[in-house]
């Protein structure tokens, strides 16, 4: 009996993680299209996606960012993307950041676009920030 006991806790045990793995994986989006090899995954109709949260400042369009960080000027992370252009990223009280993060590292940020600055200088604000 004893055993039988045991055996059903490991069992509910192994099924939350792997529940909560899966749950985790989802909440990772990314900007673009997608498909095979984007990174995207694609949510079931059934579940409601979680959105990000937005200020009054921002514009709401989401969009993971990866590159070499070029700079850091106080607030503001440049970032040259896989595309070559640079990108500027808003870090403050709000940006979750992932371990110590210094010029010339390689990152991935979820960014937000900032509403009035967005269209002219290309600036984002960063939900988060870590190391590739």
């Amino acid at each position: 009996m004893k055993q039988i006991v045991a055996l059903s806790l490991g069992v509910l045990v192994t099924f939350a993680l792997v529940s909560g793995t899966y749950a985790d994986q989802g909440q990772a989006g990314s900007g673009g299209a997608s498909g095979p090899g984007t990174g995207k995954k694609t949510e079931s109709p059934s579940q409601a996606a979680p959105g990000p949260i937005i200020s009054p400042k921002t514009a709401g369009h989401v969009e993971t960012i990866e590159g070499e960080l070029l700079r850091i000027d106080k607030d503001i992370y440049v970032v040259k993307d896989v595309s070559g252009k640079e990108v500027s990223l808003l870090v403050d009280k709000d940006t979750k950041v992932d371990g110590n993060i210094a010029a010339h590292d390689q990152i991935v940020a979820q960014a937000t676009a900032i509403k009035k600055e967005h269209a002219q200088k290309g600036k984002w604000h960063a939900d988060s920030i870590k190391k590739r």
